[in-house]
């Protein structure tokens, strides 16, 4: 009989112990069916005539699959999802279950060549920055994409992220700080990795689109949040990365400023994931709770009838995809909101992308995230929308090579909805 209390994992003996109490819950319930691979993995081995239902039958290649094919969406610990979630006393969390179980992996055999350069965006940015057309263009190449599939096993077909010669921060201090006067509120902008590196649009239109609503914006991006080690399993990089950025930022949350972003797996990560890993620490708790996703935070403005709600430019219809990650934090339909003040037809879609961190990039992973990216590329196509959006700017990629279509960040909506120029 396996008991349905919680096991606290602290070795790989405590870890099969705890997996094998939530494939037995989970198999009671199934409501997860149809969510993602893992599910589909572990269902599936459940039902064999040898296992028969019974968890602890289950052999070692299925629970390893589990943990493989999970991508961290984090859906299944919706309360929408699931029953059984926190506070509920079974407490089932497979997300940091999964990912217990790559920092035992990461302990035993270390992290692979692949992994090493993933988890790596600011070394990349930094690497492909003064060359940023050349890399750009590389990365077209059949016989290049070939020899890194090769190499590192990123797949050949994978649509991966520009990168940019002027970086967000390079951008922002050319600039000259903040245009704003007696602001009412001020942030301090964690622009994330891919808007350093990759989108700096997207930080452009958050400081025109903040500034224009008289916030004073201040910038500063000490290092990628970390997001990407801790997805892979290694806790003591993504705690080094967590102690970096509350040093960097807390300070500035003791100044009176709200830090905000516009990624939601960084604003995830500070809110949620840093707690998790250093439970009790005083400056990350103030981080956390200081912490907004920028359309949360321009929701806000709104509640306080201090959003500029007047759209001259607005589009007609927008197709928006609601992320994962803002779902798990209970923000949701806060862009959707934003986007629907222009007075636009906004069509949301609640689908995963399947690109999820550095998943997709996977050769062995490619196909599938594409099946599962067909969920939300379809209804984005059928709303016929005059503009796609999303906060994700991985999931962008990914809905790109899946409809071949352009897709904008909400805060880039909004600022073509005022009127004003990119900058």
């Amino acid at each position: 009989m396996i008991s349905l209390t919680p096991v606290k994992v602290t070795d790989p003996k405590s870890l099969a112990t705890e997996l094998t109490r939530i494939a037995d819950i989970c198999h009671g319930c199934r409501r997860c069916f149809s969510l993602c691979p893992s599910f589909e993995a572990l269902f599936k081995g459940l039902d064999v005539p040898e296992v028969d239902g019974d968890a602890e039958k289950l052999p070692r290649q299925v629970l390893d699959d589990f943990v493989d094919l999970c991508y961290e969406c984090k859906l299944c610990v919706s309360p929408a999802q699931c029953p059984y979630v926190p506070p509920h006393r079974w407490m089932v969390d497979i997300p940091h279950l999964v990912l217990e179980a790559r920092r035992f992996r990461v302990a035993e055999k270390g992290l692979s060549a692949r992994e090493k350069m993933l988890t790596r965006p600011d070394l990349l940015g930094k690497l492909s920055r003064p060359v940023a057309p050349v890399a750009n263009f590389v990365n077209t190449l059949p016989l290049a994409r070939w020899a890194m599939e090769k190499a590192i096993g990123v797949h050949r077909d994978k649509k991966l992220p520009s990168f940019v010669w002027q970086t967000f921060t390079r951008w922002f201090e050319g600039r000259g700080g903040s245009q704003v006067k007696d602001p009412v509120a001020k942030v301090v902008l964690f622009p994330t990795c891919t808007v350093e590196w990759n989108r700096p649009e997207i930080g452009k239109a958050a400081v025109q689109v903040l500034e224009a609503n008289g916030v004073e914006v201040a910038v500063d991006y000490p290092h990628c949040c970390g997001m990407p080690f801790f997805d892979v399993g290694d806790f003591d990089s993504a705690r080094k990365a967590r102690e970096g950025m509350v040093a960097a930022l807390v300070g500035w949350v003791d100044e009176g400023y709200t830090v905000v972003t516009p990624g939601p797996s960084c604003s995830l990560m500070m809110k949620k994931e840093y707690p998790w890993l250093a439970p009790g620490d005083e400056p990350t708790e103030r981080l956390s709770k200081a912490t907004r996703d920028l359309c949360e935070f321009l929701m806000e403005l709104k509640g306080q009838g201090k959003l500029k709600t007047e759209f001259p430019k607005a589009p007609k219809a927008i197709a928006y995809h609601l992320p994962c990650h803002l779902s798990v934090q209970r923000i949701r339909f806060k862009a959707s909101d934003l986007l629907a003040l222009t007075g636009a037809q906004v069509t949301v879609v609640e689908k995963c992308s399947g690109h999820d961190g550095t998943w997709a990039m996977k050769v062995e992973y490619f196909e599938e995230s594409m099946k599962v990216g067909r969920k939300l590329f379809d209804p984005l196509l059928a709303a016929n929308a005059d503009v796609i959006a999303s906060d994700c700017a991985l999931a962008s990629v990914q809905i790109t090579q899946g409809t071949e279509k352009p897709v904008k960040h909400p805060i880039e909506v909004i600022r073509d909805a005022y009127g004003l120029p990119p900058a």
